[in-house]
């Protein structure tokens, strides 16, 4: 057990034993007076200006700062969330020299299971909803910013283009080589770049089934630690991706989740040309690429043939729906 965490609960106002306390893949799980409390140490989800302890505890200092803004709107507006409590310092964080810790209430509810069709849908309108009332909040725009997730993509695809050409010129292939060349020509097409004045929407950035709960019907966000100002589409899209990773058996067809999620975030243009490029926005092909070649492999292991061929796959599915 982390050597703090006892002072870090008295921190929060927690009372707790070492015997009432575990661990679980997120943080610390303390059972409180209070209830079921789990403190963790933020990971920093912001790009840091320079590579320095002071500028990274700023920014993780703002990355929380701004969750805790998001999540006070979403609450304010009916929305059962994973609050931050308030420490004794009077923040939704506890300082202890140079480290930092958030806690808030573990929920008791299941995860959702996207094979669940119909649950799926509820999760698409409950997104919706939140891009709504996010959209029209007055959360600062100065707070910390993620880099466009199409620009980071372009940026790496640029490599992966130069790469390309010297594989043809070369003419030799191995079968890791084929896999890339056939996924680029289908995939790489899809990296889009979308202006900051679409960032006015406010995304969750993590919308999979282990950060979305139910309990008695009701929805409820979790993770919010990268929470940024991003176009909705992205969100959505991810959404959409996870839910085609859960191979449901009969698989709800796209113009039914799209009309869905129109329906309950009625301040929007739906560009469905462009979300269906974002949907098909190659990042885990380019992440997977960058990887092996820059290690300068000789031969390609089984993981990365499997990997670069569900990217494939997952491409090819997504095109038709």
């Amino acid at each position: 057990m982390e050597s703090s965490i006892m002072s870090v609960a008295n921190g929060f106002n927690l009372k707790c034993t070492k015997a009432k306390v575990f661990r679980d893949k997120f943080g610390y799980v303390c059972a409180t007076t209070k209830g079921s409390v789990r403190i963790q140490r933020p990971r920093a989800a912001y790009r840091i200006p320079q590579s320095n302890a002071y500028n990274a505890l700023n920014a993780a200092i703002s990355g929380i700062l701004f969750q805790h803004e998001v999540k006070e709107c979403l609450h304010d507006n009916g929305f059962a969330i994973d609050r931050f409590l308030i420490s004794s310092q009077d923040v939704p964080y506890f300082r202890v020299d140079d480290d930092i810790y958030v806690a808030c209430f573990a929920h008791s509810g299941s995860n959702i299971t996207f094979t669940d069709s119909d649950a799926f849908l509820g999760v698409i309108a409950h997104v919706a909803r939140m891009h709504h009332v996010l959209y029209k909040s007055n959360i600062g725009a100065a707070h910390p910013k993620k880099v466009k997730a199409g620009d980071d993509a372009a940026k790496s695809l640029a490599g992966l283009t130069l790469l390309r050409k010297k594989l043809l010129k070369a003419g030799k292939f191995s079968e890791f080589d084929m896999l890339f060349l056939r996924s680029y020509e289908k995939l790489a097409a899809h990296v889009v770049t979308i202006e900051d004045s679409n960032t006015r929407y406010i995304c969750h950035n993590l919308l999979k089934e282990e950060n979305i709960y139910i309990h008695d019907g009701e929805i409820i966000l979790t993770n919010f630690n990268e929470a940024a100002p991003m176009h909705y589409l992205y969100d959505l899209a991810y959404v959409v991706k996870r839910y085609i990773k859960a191979m449901p058996k009969d698989i709800i067809p796209l113009n039914k989740i799209l009309t869905t999620y129109i329906a309950n975030c009625p301040n929007i243009e739906f560009d469905d040309a462009l979300f269906r490029r974002i949907l098909l926005y190659p990042d885990k092909f380019i992440k997977i690429s960058n990887d092996y070649y820059s290690k300068k492999r000789s031969f390609a292991p089984n993981t990365y043939i499997s990997r670069i061929g569900e990217c494939l796959r997952t491409g090819e599915t997504l095109a038709k729906l």
